[in-house]
């Protein structure tokens, strides 16, 4: 069985987080410039589905995002919608 190390108090760790507070302002999460008003839309699909578009993406060159969008585009087309 392997020997562990030292290991810091939990004290020690709140500590050294706390050293870690940012100015107001920063550490917000990146939101990149094409995102800018979107909102997002969440799905679960099958494993196999997820495999093909995952494969889809690969063999296409293009994200899995832009085939979504353009599956999405297509079927509100389709409805009128």
């Amino acid at each position: 069985m392997k020997a562990v190390g030292a290991q810091a108090s939990p004290a020690a760790i709140v500590e050294s987080v706390a050293g870690m507070a940012t100015a107001p302002g920063e550490g917000k999460r990146y939101h990149a410039a094409t995102r800018a008003g979107m909102k997002r839309l969440t799905v679960v699909v099958e494993p196999e589905d997820h495999r093909r578009v995952k494969r889809l993406s690969a063999d296409t060159d293009r994200s899995i995002e832009d085939l979504m969008r353009e599956a999405l585009a297509d079927l509100l087309q389709k409805h009128n919608a």
